[in-house]
């Protein structure tokens, strides 16, 4: 494609430089800017959109702006194609316009205007070659005044059909502009402010013609329409590419959420989208046109995003991972400080219920028992009960047996002490860091604590892997199954192998029994 851009504007060069006519060397830049403008924006339009066809019509608009400048080449072949193809590119440049962004056809109104277009321009051409006299090729390229009084009768026809067309492709234009949403309209305003520019230009140009201007009109003219030629295919590659641009945008957004989701969430996502219309929805969306990208992580729908159905679904689901990912983490952290605080409230309540109230019944007890045996004997058992409770207490806040002997006596302690009958089928021999012990065993016990309430089984199986660097603990029971994995118990598991890094999974199928499994990464042993 680098070829075909060197390659033509090389050809073009040649035609205007050494075509035997003396072509000023404004226009010489002048139509060698056009030309390359064109081709080179719509090569890099093709590559950064692939899917729009916009960029290689922009190349086809300047192929055929090179093509008429066969017309300046002393040759009367090369005349006939200069003649031939000299409004082609209005021909391919009202196309663009009528289909962009996509640059495919998608209605039969569309199909008309680039139809009639077409007719308007080559056909018509030639069909003034065959009717008007030969007087010999002349340079049909450099700027020049134009006679009302010597235009043949056909090409006035021509030129007020033209006319026409443009007048009705410009208000096609700027009513497809007034009737999209905001989105729509930050995409179509280069292509049609740019294109309402040349349309217009071009009309004032035709009807100075028409109407037999000076020189001192037409001349200058003729030079702003491709004045304007050459800036605009940069204005219509921006808005093509602007897609890719914004999702630079989402990096931003990233960096910016990662330091914690703003109050208005709304706003943010609204200014990075450029959608003034966004909406965030949580729990159930009614039926809309409107577009709906939804907020998931971990399979879980977090929110859903109603929006301009004119984003680009791609850069909204960019966005919208990003906000999701910061809504999880936010939420994990909520979750985090509430587990927290209901276990303090847990062991205040099981101090004050069990160990405290015991105690204080011994102290009475024991106020009581001066010359009873019995009372002595039962203040000693009661004793030995707020003993163990309180060892039991301190078992559940941290386990000392997994700080002094590791993974595998703790966990044997916790299969000895379930509610179900527990196996213990494999453990590492080798200790692993004391973050993946403390992780291994708070999922056993929560897996053995769910499996007692609620999986009604008959046996539970506890495997814990390490290889290569990666710790796999499987909880497995031969219950009821169909566990609700959005239960606080599972969260809290969820949220514990997240912090370090992890995964956590749970199959429960219901007759099928329930398949806790956490994967998380470990360097040791």
């Amino acid at each position: 494609m680098r070829i075909l851009w060197l390659g033509t504007g090389f050809l073009a060069l040649a035609a205007l430089v050494w075509g035997g006519y003396e072509v000023p060397v404004p226009a010489v830049v002048l139509n060698l800017a056009v030309g390359l403008a064109f081709i080179g924006a719509g090569i890099e339009a093709a590559d950064r959109r692939p899917d729009s066809l916009a960029g290689q019509l922009m190349i086809a608009v300047g192929l055929a702006w090179f093509v008429r400048l066969a017309g300046a080449v002393e040759a009367s072949w090369a005349y006939a194609v200069g003649v031939a193809t000299k409004t082609l590119y209005l021909a391919v440049l009202g196309h663009l316009l009528v289909t962009y962004p996509t640059g495919r056809i998608a209605s039969r109104r569309q199909r008309v205007v680039v139809s009639a277009a077409y007719l308007l321009t080559v056909p018509v051409n030639v069909g003034y070659l065959l009717l008007t006299p030969f007087d010999g090729p002349q340079n049909i390229v450099v700027i020049r005044e134009v006679s009302s009084p010597g235009i043949p009768v056909v090409a006035v026809v021509v030129l007020i059909g033209g006319i026409a067309l443009l007048v009705a492709l410009l208000a096609r234009m700027i009513t497809r502009w007034l009737r999209a949403g905001s989105v729509a309209r930050r995409d179509l305003g280069p292509v049609v402010w740019g294109g309402a520019a040349i349309v217009l230009t071009l009309v004032v140009t035709y009807a100075a013609a028409l109407l037999g201007l000076p020189a001192a009109v037409q001349v200058p003219l003729q030079w702003s329409t491709e004045i304007v030629l050459v800036g605009w295919p940069l204005a219509l590659l921006y808005g093509l590419v602007r897609a890719r641009l914004d999702r630079s945008a989402v990096g931003e957004l990233a960096v910016s959420l990662g330091a914690g989701v703003p109050e208005d969430l709304r706003s943010v996502l609204a200014r990075t989208l450029h959608d003034p219309s966004l909406e965030i929805v949580y729990g159930d969306v009614a039926p809309t046109s409107r577009g709906v990208t939804y907020l998931e992580a971990g399979g879980t729908r977090l929110a859903a995003l109603v929006h301009d159905p004119a984003l680009d679904p791609s850069f909204v689901r960019a966005v919208a991972a990003s906000a999701a990912l910061a809504v999880q983490n936010e939420s994990r952290a909520r979750r985090i400080v509430e587990a927290a605080d209901e276990a303090r409230r847990q062991v205040e309540r099981d101090l004050h219920d069990g160990a405290q109230q015991r105690l204080v019944s011994v102290l009475l007890t024991l106020r009581l028992a001066e010359n009873s045996p019995e009372l002595l004997a039962a203040a000693r058992e009661e004793l030995a009960r707020a003993l163990d409770e309180l060892r039991e207490l301190a078992r559940g806040i941290y386990p000392v047996l997994l700080s002094d002997a590791g993974l595998g006596p703790a966990l044997l302690s916790l299969a000895e002490r379930s509610a179900v009958p527990a196996v213990l089928t494999g453990v590492p021999s080798a200790r692993l860091s004391a973050v993946a012990e403390r992780t291994c065993y708070f999922v056993v016990a929560e897996a053995l604590t769910n499996a007692a309430k609620h999986a009604e089984a008959g046996e539970v199986l506890i495997e814990v892997t390490w290889v290569d660097g990666l710790v796999t603990v499987v909880v497995s029971d031969n219950g009821t199954g169909g566990a609700d994995t959005s239960g606080s118990g599972l969260r809290g598991l969820d949220d514990r192998v997240a912090a370090v890094g992890g995964r956590l999974t749970v199959r429960s199928v219901a007759g099928e029994g329930t398949s806790v499994r956490a994967e998380f990464s470990d360097p040791r042993p």
